[in-house]
């Protein structure tokens, strides 16, 4: 489909739901960033969780998904 599974934590749905909101390759997804890849979920009316958006921002770090802890996750949430 695309490159974006290339990208540590992107996965098949994942990838699924960044193609539907128009966000198609690994380096478009970098230039966005997670902020505004996350805001083009919900503005979409998917029915994404926040997990997805901590996801995002630790694939973009390439860091595993489940890193983000403590202060970290709190900081995210705001």
């Amino acid at each position: 489909m695309s490159d974006l599974t290339t990208i540590r934590n992107i996965g098949p749905s994942q990838e699924k739901a960044l193609i539907g909101v128009g966000i198609t390759s690994a380096a478009q997804l970098r230039e966005l960033r997670a902020d505004e890849a996350y805001t083009r979920l919900l503005q979409s009316g998917s029915r994404t969780h926040f997990i997805m958006y901590y996801v995002l921002h630790m694939a973009l770090q390439g860091r595993p998904w489940n890193d983000c802890k403590g202060d970290e996750k709190k900081k995210l949430r705001i």
